[in-house]
């Protein structure tokens, strides 16, 4: 049975534009995260999903560039281009990545594959007592497949997950990984300025951050308070709540 990772990504970052192409220690963030990926023991493929927007063809041209598997689909229905991407990249689980997080730890993706795996569940993630930006989900992509466009509201479009995640009728097998700790207070996602001077500074200090694991990276901002101090005012999840409210009014976010 194979298992895909589909990293979600595009340029057009209203809070920080082209992020996903910013240099850390000289490389663009899309190449640090598909290298953290490739120490995985369960992926079988990495591929990133952007839009078909003029925009992202930089971010196309590299990925290219290094024989990296993109797939350029839907800019807002984000649902709909991971269904697209599936026709052209079928596999049994899809493991979802946002190009918010060039810390992403493989490990914790294996350990959540193999949970969904173990409890035979449809969806799996992962507790919020785990740091913001390791976020990882894992989806048996028939489900995924299966699910209509045109019945689902904005946010679950956007989202790609939060149809599973909310689980209204309890339809799905739904598993929820937990953290022997709790981690909440870290913070290395990408998506504003302050989340940017955080990570680079931790590029900066490190001769080799990709080889760097999770209790490593948690070390590092333990032992360097003033630089996870910059970033820690920002709300988690915070496009998620927007979207949701948005629901209500008919207005729409960006998304990644």
């Amino acid at each position: 049975m194979t298992t895909f990772a589909f990293i979600q990504a595009r340029m057009g970052s209203s809070r920080l534009p082209g992020k996903v192409i910013k240099p850390l220690a000289g490389k663009p963030v899309i190449l640090h995260i598909v290298e953290r990926l490739r120490l995985s023991q369960k992926l079988d493929k990495i591929v990133v999903l952007t839009s078909t927007n003029e925009e992202n063809i930089p971010l196309v041209d590299l990925l290219k560039a290094h024989n990296i598997p993109v797939f350029q689909g839907d800019e807002d229905n984000v649902l709909k281009r991971f269904q697209d991407a599936l026709v052209v990249y079928p596999c049994d689980y899809v493991v979802r990545i946002t190009g918010d997080s060039p810390l992403v730890d493989a490990t914790i993706c294996d350990n959540l594959i193999e949970s969904l795996k173990h409890q035979s569940a449809d969806y799996a993630y992962l507790s919020e007592r785990f740091a913001e930006g390791v976020d990882c989900e894992v989806i048996d992509a028939a489900r995924l497949a299966e699910l209509e466009c045109a019945q689902l509201r904005p946010s679950e479009l956007e989202h790609v997950t939060l149809h599973f995640y909310e689980n209204n009728a309890n339809r799905y097998v739904v598993a929820q990984m937990e953290n022997s700790c709790d981690d909440s207070h870290y913070r290395y996602t990408l998506d504003t300025i302050e989340d940017w001077q955080v990570i680079d500074a931790f590029y900066i200090a490190n001769e080799n951050p990709v080889a760097m694991n999770y209790s490593d990276v948690k070390a590092f901002f333990d032992n360097n308070p003033e630089i996870k101090a910059l970033n820690q005012h920002i709300v988690r999840n915070e496009g998620l709540a927007i979207s949701l409210e948005q629901d209500k009014s008919g207005g729409h976010s960006e998304s990644i």
